[in-house]
């Protein structure tokens, strides 16, 4: 899940020392340096799941098929 925009600029804008932030919140800070980090996520996400979601579409289409016929 990505930070809201909100979150995303008080973690660009936080200079303090890294140890006051929790794990988390270091965590993201180290992401949102990396450009289009959460497209890239979000992108390898759905590279994961697509033969899972094309398979169940499948599966739903041949059931819809089947009910019409």
């Amino acid at each position: 899940m990505a930070p809201t925009q909100e979150e995303e600029l008080k973690l660009r804008l936080f200079n303090g020392p890294l140890s006051q932030l929790g794990p988390a919140e270091r965590f993201l800070k180290a992401l949102i340096d990396i450009p289009f980090a959460f497209k890239r996520l979000e992108a390898l996400l759905f590279m994961c799941t697509l033969q899972e979601e094309a398979t169940h579409l499948k599966e739903s289409f041949e059931t819809l098929e089947v009910l019409c016929f």
